[in-house]
């Protein structure tokens, strides 16, 4: 008695095409509906007095669509204390916050990298974070600014740290 195998190996195949054709809908028409939508506008703020701790760009990178911004040479660990905040969306984020701080960070092809050697950045010595000063870093220093990934960070002078709130 031969098995007529056709039936079920047919059944198995309108199950996989049906799987994959409604995965593309969905995605295509999340993908028609993207490009429709406008990206919502997000205030970021810099908590200048008293507050500047929660700057964190750490805590900024939530703000960042795609995810795919690295932080690098401490960018990761940078406290921006400005007095303004910044309105951008979550898609221009990195960009934003780069070109309103170009004393403090640097952004080119995904990558937010700390100025290391820029007045407007310092660290704070007892915790592993560094300060940009808003005010002082809307000035660029140029590449100049940006040094080496093992570039030391100026330690913050006890005025920068109480201007601040830092212990």
């Amino acid at each position: 008695m031969a098995v007529n195998r056709t039936k079920p190996i047919l059944g198995v195949l309108g199950f996989i095409a049906v799987t994959v054709g409604g995965i593309w809908v969905t995605k295509g028409h999340d993908w028609v509906l993207a490009q429709f939508r406008s990206t919502p506008i997000i205030k970021i703020d810099f908590q200048a007095t008293g507050g500047c701790p929660g700057g964190n760009l750490i805590d900024l990178k939530r703000h960042f669509d795609n995810q795919s911004v690295a932080l690098e040479w401490g960018a990761d660990r940078l406290v921006i204390c400005d007095s303004d905040g910044l309105r951008t969306n979550s898609i221009n984020a990195a960009g934003d916050i780069a070109r309103e701080f170009p004393g403090c960070l640097d952004y080119r092809s995904d990558s937010l990298r700390l100025m290391r050697v820029s007045a407007a950045v310092c660290a704070v010595a007892s915790k592993n974070i560094f300060v940009c000063d808003g005010e002082a870093g809307a000035v660029s220093p140029g590449l100049a600014g940006l040094g080496s990934q093992a570039a030391p960070v100026a330690q913050c002078s006890s005025a920068i740290l109480v201007k601040f709130g830092f212990e």
